[in-house]
């Protein structure tokens, strides 16, 4: 295969593919955000079937810069909402099972099969417990190689790492599935202590889906992938979850199919965390700035297909929310 210059991929995008693109500033742009990452990532939205008819090389960057804004924003929420749900969890189960041991919770708390009413949900629901078990023996095995502090202190002494440092190497995935493995009645305890309605939520599973939910973005957000139009999703979207959010910020047509979904729930989150109002403010009016300059930067056709008509009365419902 014949590796093409930056000069000859854009001519090569203005014969095949009708893309106005020329002058210094357009190929340091295409050599800043390349055409692989660039332009063949941004030239579609969801999926590689639904291209977008692009005209000139400043709406593909307009695309770019606006994903990267995007991922400059959620990055630090999603960090802080990692960190506050995994310190619930942590002092649950610390208090729960009166130690801070994962064998000894592993053996008390990670019990959900004992609830499954046949043998196909008993299996599966074993499996699943095991796989918490395998990813975290595999964690603590990769931070030991890589001299991880906490993991090294501990193995140094010969002893058990607790369960606190063990939540601070397992990744977010990981973190959910050892939620959905717990007995109910420590779930239930989650439920509460994030403030979620258990109304909605009868069988505690809201934590375990909003984490699997906020894992996808928070990974897309951390390699730099593509989040602008949530082609990261990858799990069923939870129905009962959306009405609940309905309820909760009192909007309409939430199924998380644009990242102002994600948005909701991200500042609904931090909300009952406790984080203040003049912050949530911030992140909302930050994200709405992202959008009318995205908006300013692009044409109509384009922009309509990534931020839906009812984005505004979602943020205007969402911020009535955090005044409450």
């Amino acid at each position: 295969m014949r590796v093409k210059t930056t000069n000859a991929l854009m001519k090569y995008l203005r014969n095949a593919h009708n893309i106005s693109i020329d002058g210094a500033k357009d190929k340091r742009n295409l050599i800043n955000i390349g055409y692989y990452h660039g332009y063949k990532g941004y030239r579609y939205i969801n999926n590689p079937q639904n291209r977008i008819t692009i005209n000139s090389f400043k709406e593909i960057v307009s695309i770019v810069n606006f994903d990267s804004k995007l991922k400059s924003l959620l990055y630090p929420q999603l960090m802080q909402i990692e960190t506050i749900s995994k310190n619930i969890v942590l002092q649950i189960l610390v208090e729960q099972y009166n130690t801070d041991e994962f064998n000894e919770i592993y053996e008390k708390g990670i019990t959900d099969y004992k609830s499954s009413n046949n043998s196909k949900d008993y299996k599966e629901k074993m499996k699943q417990r095991l796989n918490v078990q395998s990813s975290i023996y595999s964690a603590l095995s990769r931070s030991y190689s890589h001299n991880n502090k906490i993991v090294n202190h501990f193995y140094s002494k010969d002893k058990h790492v607790p369960i606190w440092g063990i939540f601070e190497i397992i990744t977010l995935g990981t973190f959910a599935d050892l939620i959905k493995s717990l007995e109910h009645n420590a779930r239930l305890k989650i439920d509460k202590e994030m403030k979620l309605n258990i109304a909605f939520d009868t069988d505690a599973r809201f934590p375990e889906k909003i984490m699997y939910l906020l894992k996808a973005l928070r990974n897309s957000v951390a390699h730099n992938d593509v989040v602008f139009d949530v082609r990261f999703k990858d799990g069923k979207i939870d129905s009962t979850l959306c009405k609940y959010m309905e309820n909760e910020i009192g909007c309409t047509n939430v199924d998380f199919s644009t990242i102002t979904d994600y948005i909701l729930i991200i500042t609904l989150l931090l909300k009952k965390y406790g984080i203040s109002k003049t912050e949530l403010n911030r992140f909302v009016n930050e994200f709405e700035n992202i959008v009318e300059d995205f908006r300013t930067n692009i044409p109509f056709n384009i922009y309509s297909q990534v931020i839906h008509t009812d984005t505004k009365a979602k943020l205007t419902e969402l911020r009535k929310y955090i005044k409450k």
